[in-house]
């Protein structure tokens, strides 16, 4: 059951930041300590990100939302990236920063426009 919940939880990050990203990031947070790079991938990856009822996309711009309020950037900015490989584009993005602008404050938005910028501009 673990092997099953850890391939799934793999493969749904994978989703949002390619399978090497996928397999390293666990690799990196293993390293940490194996318990918490698992619970992360099997529990939060595998169980709660792959429930019926909210495609993925939603998922990433829920994400994106609470990081954003939360004033998690250095997390906003992988989570953008995992949204674009989703397929949401920047402007979708940038209208879900100014929508929660008005919720969670202006400071917040501008860090998320800083990371936006830096997901979106060519190196």
């Amino acid at each position: 059951m673990a092997d099953d919940l850890h391939e799934k939880g793999i493969k749904l990050r994978a989703q949002l930041w390619g399978e090497q990203a996928a397999r390293q990031r666990h690799e990196d947070f293993s390293k940490f300590d194996k318990f918490f790079a698992d619970f992360v991938n099997e529990q939060l990856f595998a169980q709660i990100w792959t429930r019926p009822g909210l495609p993925i996309k939603i998922r990433s711009f829920i994400t994106m939302a609470t990081l954003m309020a939360l004033a998690r950037g250095p997390e906003l900015r992988t989570h953008m990236r995992g949204a674009l490989n989703l397929g949401i584009t920047p402007e979708e993005i940038k209208e879900m920063i100014i929508h929660l602008s008005q919720y969670s404050g202006v400071p917040t938005a501008v860090e998320a426009i800083r990371a936006l910028r830096e997901v979106t501009s060519p190196d």
